[in-house]
């Protein structure tokens, strides 16, 4: 069975998360505003970092190559040059990774065979190590044994790295079988050649040495398997004994079943003079024995699919059922026969492939420290990338797309705000005279604001009315008396009078039209409609700010305030960094924070308040959004709120007295649009108090 590409996540992330209009991600020959790919990078790596942290049960942090190690025993590091096609066998990666940080002992390395502290069998094994390959020990043979140390571990070691794998990775089939299929995507991408299974049946790899039995051990579990090609196979088969893995309990039994495999091929090995030969033959000299060298956690043993991956296999190896082992005192079978050199370079290559990931040296791009932080930011905003314009109405037809793409900003920060990341979002280095004329109309808004909050105070309280001499109710002891006097209506009702709760959502259009004038008093207005609410406790209000970015024109909302997790000093501190830029994508923001909008219900009011000063219009890579069209997309937007109870209010904020709303502005937003002028804002926070005082 082929597993590939993303098919394992398609249908749980979304269309929007593989949709690549660039050439590439990060690496590609095309160089683009980046801003997409980040956000994909940064959605790609919350995905990894939930599936780790579930499988694991713990919280193990999910970076992109930088400055980190590859595997420390406490984090997994992934690719930045991630692409949707290897989705799949990322995550597959980083589940390793990280089923490698839960149950890998990773000192248990780290103490075989320390100089420091060697052990009584250790220092046996290795003198017989130099016996073999020096023929003797001379008096002085400390280079001697210092050889046959580092031989020892550089072939234990990939060794523990295989049988570790075997047994972690049936962990995570028995535990949480429900994420096999992203394991069987890693094997499908770093394993399952065609030359692998081409060259396990053919006449290489059988000479007796460690190359041609680590080949065979590294795909031990492959389906062409031939236990019989060197000496000694089929005894290193049972000595894994797979289809009782679970006997393996950890990583120190791990090392124990990975010495008797390092015994047995070693009694097979001969012993030629390969120390003295060349001192470069057996690792490198440089190398300082008392470094730590660690079963890495990207460390994947060579186990293939093909053959039983689940670690519960009951053959006994053999490809044919009752199939004796074959005695040989030489290679063994011979095999289906040589390949040609092309096919042995590509076996070549694909051995070097399944090496670098026995020796956790599996080659991921690094993210630049821009790139680091940037995508940090977008990150803890929480932006993502979501499909709209399915329903709209391209009239120019053509080659013209069917729908674009629009980033939703869920958080504003200052980290975003530094990153320099939006046109819209500028911080102390932009114009100095319009931050301070921004920071003025925030100031202005506050003052107006905590007026209005204290009329809307009364929205919090409640007023208990008591009405007498009712037919029904609970008796009025001072009526008592009357009853023997014909009176029969001596009961009392208590009415409770209280605001219903309501949730305000106020989107602006934050487009280069609205710039000077527009733009302060929109933001005075806004804020002291913020700050009032700020004030009472049964009503909640979010601040959406709408415009277009990046190089490509994308349609872009930023949700910068919602007073339900934010504090309202956010407003005072980074409402003064949103500037007003590019165009007006009106309907295709709605429809992508949809979702975000609070439906109204029987105990709970809702309303949408509009700020504009214009019609829709953007021009995204191959989608033309303007003019009819646009505004019947953008009123099919509305209707979807007022379906769910909103109520809906816009704003068309012209700049002088005689500025009407257009027909197009009225058709979009119904009877509830209206014009104010630039000069009007501050009463219009007014009359929206008293839109929230009336009961």
């Amino acid at each position: 069975m082929q597993y590939n590409n993303n098919s394992n996540s398609s249908w749980w992330l979304g269309d929007s998360l593989f949709d690549n209009n660039n050439v590439d991600t990060l690496t590609g020959l095309e160089v683009k505003d980046k801003t997409q790919d980040l956000i994909k990078l940064a959605g790609y790596r919350r995905a990894i970092a939930n599936f780790v942290n579930i499988v694991t049960g713990k919280n193990v942090p999910v970076y992109f190559s930088g400055s980190d190690s590859y595997t420390d025993g406490k984090a997994v590091n992934i690719s930045a040059s991630l692409k949707d096609k290897d989705f799949d066998a990322a995550v597959g990666l980083a589940l390793h990774e990280g089923s490698h940080i839960k149950l890998t002992d990773f000192q248990v390395l780290k103490d075989f065979l320390r100089k420091d502290d060697i052990l009584n069998d250790e220092i046996e094994l290795v003198n017989n190590i130099a016996k073999k390959y020096f023929g003797h020990l001379r008096d002085d043979h400390q280079y001697q044994t210092d050889k046959a140390f580092r031989y020892i571990r550089d072939h234990v070691k990939p060794l523990l790295n295989i049988v570790e794998d075997r047994r972690i990775d049936n962990f995570i089939f028995k535990s949480a079988p429900g994420y096999k299929g992203y394991y069987h995507a890693l094997y499908e991408k770093y394993f399952n050649a065609k030359i692998i299974d081409k060259g396990l049946m053919s006449s290489e790899k059988r000479d007796l040495d460690w190359d041609s039995y680590m080949f065979r051990i590294c795909n031990i579990t492959n389906e062409n398997r031939d236990l019989d090609a060197l000496p000694g196979l089929r005894k290193i088969w049972k000595i894994m004994d797979l289809k009782n893995i679970d006997n393996i309990r950890n990583t120190e039994d791990a090392l124990k079943i990975a010495l008797e495999i390092f015994y047995e091929v070693e009694e097979n090995i001969p012993a030629p003079d390969l120390f003295q030969k060349d001192d470069n033959t057996v690792g490198d000299e440089s190398n300082d024995d008392n470094k730590d060298s660690d079963c890495q956690g990207d460390n994947l043993g060579c186990s293939s699919p093909n053959g039983s991956i689940d670690g519960d296999s009951d053959d006994d190896g053999s490809k044919a059922e009752g199939e004796e082992a074959k005695k040989s005192s030489g290679s063994g079978s011979v095999g289906n026969g040589p390949m040609t050199p092309p096919q042995s370079k590509k076996l070549d290559n694909a051995i070097k492939k399944q090496e670098e990931f026995i020796q956790g040296e599996i080659k991921k791009t690094k993210m630049n420290k821009t790139d680091q932080r940037k995508m940090k930011a977008l990150e803890e905003s929480g932006s993502e990338i979501k499909n709209v314009g399915s329903t709209y109405n391209n009239r120019w037809g053509g080659n013209r797309k069917e729908n674009t793409q629009c980033i939703v900003i869920n958080k504003l920060s200052k980290g975003l705000i530094d990153s320099g990341t939006y046109s819209f979002l500028r911080n102390e280095n932009y114009n100095r005279w319009r931050i301070d004329a921004q920071t003025e109309a925030i100031a202005k808004g506050v003052r107006l604001g905590t007026m209005l909050g204290k009329k809307l105070k009364l929205r919090s309280e409640e007023r208990n009315t008591k009405f007498s001499r009712l037919e029904s109710g609970k008796i009025d002891k001072r009526l008592i008396a009357s009853l023997g006097y014909g009176a029969e209506r001596i009961f009392q009702q208590v009415m409770n009078d209280k605001y219903v709760p309501a949730n305000v959502h106020i989107s602006i259009d934050a487009s280069g039209s609205m710039s000077g004038d527009k733009w302060l008093s929109s933001q005075t207005s806004v804020v002291a409609i913020a700050k009032a609410a700020s004030m009472v406790d049964n009503l909640d209000i979010q601040l959406s700010y709408r415009t277009t970015s990046g190089k490509e024109g994308l349609p872009t909302i930023l949700i910068a305030y919602d007073s339900r997790v934010d504090n309202f000093n956010k407003i005072r501190s980074l409402f003064k960094y949103i500037t007003p830029s590019s165009l007006t994508p009106e309907g295709l923001t709605f429809e992508a924070i949809q979702n975000h909008l609070v439906s109204a219900s029987g105990d709970k009011e809702s309303y949408f308040i509009n700020f504009s000063d214009g019609e829709p219009y953007c021009n995204p890579k191959g989608f033309y959004y303007g003019g009819d069209e646009a505004a019947a997309h953008t009123k099919g937007e509305i209707d979807k709120m007022r379906k769910k109870g909103i109520k809906v209010l816009s704003y068309f904020i012209s700049g002088y007295k005689t500025d009407n709303v257009s027909d197009t502005f009225r058709k979009m937003y119904g009877k509830a649009s209206a014009n104010v002028d630039v000069s009007s804002l501050i009463p219009l926070a007014k009359t929206l108090n008293n839109l929230f005082l009336t009961k």
